[in-house]
């Protein structure tokens, strides 16, 4: 383990039992961090702990539903009986269900589980980080949005309109909270290596590699994203090193919308 920029730090992550959740437990663990990472699959998250902890890293798992204020508040608790403190909320967990497509299409209930999944927990989970932090005198928050939430996608309304409240909730924290040393700020992901895991888990291998053509075809660098790239911007965000950067939402997307 390679401790540097978040040494005697301590991270809350969602999200974090696959895809970019992982890649940026991975790389703060890499960099000294001590970890409570949250996600609704035990087993997979059991695993990630397993790994982490190898590395040398301090690494507790809450098993939970991030849209569920008992699991923010477990969450929380966590960090501050276990390590005393909480520097960095990391708020990624968020789901694409395929079978919502236009508006008109998408059930009540799928729009109420994409709503609570992937802004009600950013809610929650700032709502009980934002006091632990300014005990301690400050810290970060770094919501995962989407340039889905900047230009509108076919065929995802519920979805981009998720991404586009976490842009204008990611705002608003940054505007009433950072002169109380807290910044916040968004990433927003184009195309990247894997589609969200509920959705990746509905779709045929030749669906796959049509999105990745499509996709190559489409974004002007030529490629999907990797996680491991994503995550540096994740860990950048966090770190002291964006100290004057607070309400940004950072596109990421090779180009797609520009």
């Amino acid at each position: 383990m390679n401790s540097s920029r978040f040494a005697d730090r301590v991270v809350l992550a969602t999200g974090t039992a696959s895809g970019l959740g992982l890649a940026a437990a991975r790389q703060f663990a890499n960099e000294g961090a001590s970890l409570v990472l949250v996600d609704r699959d035990e087993q997979s998250l059991r695993d990630v702990v397993v790994e982490l902890s190898g590395m040398g890293a301090n690494v507790v798992p809450v098993v939970g539903d991030v849209s569920r204020a008992l699991t923010a508040q477990e969450a929380v608790r966590t960090a501050l009986s276990q390590f005393g403190r909480l520097d960095v909320l990391f708020n990624n967990a968020g789901i694409d269900p395929l079978e919502a497509t236009t508006l008109v299409e998408t059930t009540e209930d799928l729009w109420d589980s994409i709503i609570n999944v992937n802004v009600k927990s950013a809610y929650l989970f700032a709502k009980e980080a934002i006091p632990a932090m300014i005990a301690t005198g400050g810290g970060a928050i770094v919501n995962t949005a989407s340039s889905a939430g900047m230009r509108a996608s076919a065929q995802e309304a519920a979805y981009g309109i998720s991404k586009a409240a976490i842009i204008a909730l990611t705002r608003s924290l940054a505007r009433d909270f950072s002169a109380q040393g807290i910044r916040t700020n968004a990433i927003c992901p184009g195309p990247l290596e894997a589609i969200t895991t509920d959705r990746r888990a509905t779709m045929s291998d030749e669906q796959k590699a049509a999105r990745r053509e499509r996709v190559s075809d489409l974004v002007p660098l030529g490629r999907e994203g990797t996680y491991e790239e994503v995550a540096k911007s994740v860990l950048f965000l966090a770190s002291s090193e964006s100290s004057y950067t607070s309400g940004a939402a950072l596109l990421i997307d090779g180009g797609l919308i520009a």
